[in-house]
């Protein structure tokens, strides 16, 4: 008790932000292991669909209540997918680009949108261009796909539900590089990625009301192929692959947007890169992934689920 708060007391005579208490449980593992995979909350249930198999991509899907039991068989995707964008707006969830089955390992723009009432999937209008790699954030009533890899990764493409049209904004990233994003309110917040190889911690915020970007306050790490959620209104980032040799990482790092700083919570149970992630009752589920990046990710894919908890919810 005495040296806790003797550390309280230096954490404020110096300024230094504490780590964000709360703690990590086992949770009901995946039937079929997979990375690159795609994960959305939609009516209560989260969603973990496609991802990266042996031979191509997987287009498996399941469904997870919690309470009501473990991972359960749900709509397949159409065709395999690995690295695209599934985002969930105005109750309907949102397939798009990623590398599929049928490509050859190449980026596509096809949009799949989930009909509930058939538990289908059903075509929808194809982004301007193809797509891999990138984030696609449902936000002000519309999808926006930024960064990722593809012959317009440097420009957004935005999905208008209403119009069911595509339109293009010049001012995406200028790096245009793999990431993960999230949005809280009318704000994108675009973190860290890049290539493997090279990649960066930099944290830009584009506003979705005027089109500006701004800077915000670089991630401790550089990383790329990390999980990402918003819980309580703080921005979450799991695992990944650091720079150099490209160790799979198990660090999670927390963004306090009231204060704008980064503070440690507890490190994930294990490494891993290209996993999922979600918030739903309180607690963020971090999904599959593999405990080697690139190549070897179908080979070390992980039918993992953690679930972690702020202290006082567990």
């Amino acid at each position: 008790m005495r040296k806790a708060l003797v550390l309280s007391l230096l954490i404020w005579l110096l300024g230094v932000p504490a780590a964000l208490a709360g703690s990590w449980s086992t949770g009901a593992p995946l039937q079929t292991g997979r990375a690159g995979l795609g994960v959305a909350v939609l009516n209560g249930k989260i969603y973990a669909a496609g991802g990266s198999g042996i031979l191509m991509p997987l287009g498996d899907a399941e469904a997870y209540r919690p309470g009501g039991g473990g991972w359960r068989i749900d709509a397949d995707l159409p065709v395999g997918l690995e690295s695209f964008g599934l985002s969930m707006l105005n109750d309907k969830l949102y397939a798009v680009g990623g590398y599929a089955a049928d490509t050859d390992g190449e980026p596509n723009a096809r949009l799949w949108e989930y009909d509930q009432v058939n538990e289908d999937w059903v075509q929808g209008p194809s982004m301007p261009s193809p797509r891999a790699a990138f984030a696609l954030i449902a936000a002000a009533g519309k999808l926006y796909a930024l960064g990722g890899t593809g012959p317009d990764a440097d420009k957004i493409f935005v999905f208008d539900p209403k119009s069911r049209k595509w339109s293009v904004l010049d001012q995406g990233l200028r790096d245009s590089r793999s990431l993960a994003a999230v949005a809280i309110g009318n704000k994108i917040y675009a973190i860290a990625g890049g290539p493997a190889t090279n990649p960066v911690g930099a944290v830009n915020i584009f506003d979705t009301a005027d089109g500006s970007w701004a800077e915000g306050p670089a991630l401790p790490i550089a990383r790329s192929g990390h999980a990402i959620a918003v819980l309580d209104g703080k921005i979450h980032v799991m695992g990944g692959r650091g720079g150099g040799r490209g160790e799979s990482l198990n660090d999670h790092w927390v963004l306090d947007i009231a204060t704008q700083q980064w503070v440690e919570a507890e490190h994930l149970p294990s490494p891993r890169t290209g996993a999922g992630a979600a918030a739903m009752g309180g607690a963020i589920y971090l999904i599959g992934g593999g405990a080697g990046g690139g190549f070897f990710a179908p080979f070390t894919a992980m039918t993992t689920t953690d679930v972690w908890r702020p202290d006082g919810d567990n």
